[in-house]
C-alpha cells in the first residue's frame, strides 16, 4: 500500500511508498518517500526527500534533505542541502553550498 496524506497534486507511486505533503511531489520507488517541499522525487528504492525544491533521490538508500536542484544519484548518497549538489558516487556526499559534486 501506498498513502499521500496532504498537499496538492502528490503521487505515491511505489509499493508502500508514501508523500507526506507539500505540492507536485512524487515517491516512485518501493518504500520512498517524500515529506514535503516542491516539485521533488524519490525515485530509488528507500530512497527519501524531506523538503525543498526540485530534488531527487534517485539511487538506493538515498536522500536529499533539503535545498533546491538537488541529486542523490549513488546508492546510499546523500544531499544535505545547498543549490544544484550532486552526489554521483556509492556513499558520497554534499553538505551544502553551490554546485558541488561528490
Amino acid at each position: 500500500y501506498s498513502s499521500v496524506s496532504g498537499g496538492y497534486g502528490n503521487n505515491a507511486k511505489g509499493l508502500r511508498s508514501s508523500v507526506s505533503g507539500g505540492r507536485n511531489n512524487d515517491a516512485e520507488g518501493d518504500y520512498s518517500s517524500v515529506t514535503g517541499g516542491v516539485g521533488n522525487t524519490a525515485e530509488g528504492e528507500s530512497s527519501s526527500v524531506s523538503g525543498g525544491g526540485s530534488n531527487t533521490a534517485v539511487g538506493v538508500s538515498s536522500s536529499v534533505s533539503g535545498g533546491a536542484y538537488g541529486k542523490a544519484e549513488g546508492d546510499h548518497s546523500s544531499v544535505s542541502g545547498g543549490w544544484t549538489n550532486t552526489a554521483k558516487g556509492e556513499e558520497s556526499s554534499v553538505s551544502g553550498g553551490n554546485e558541488n559534486t561528490a
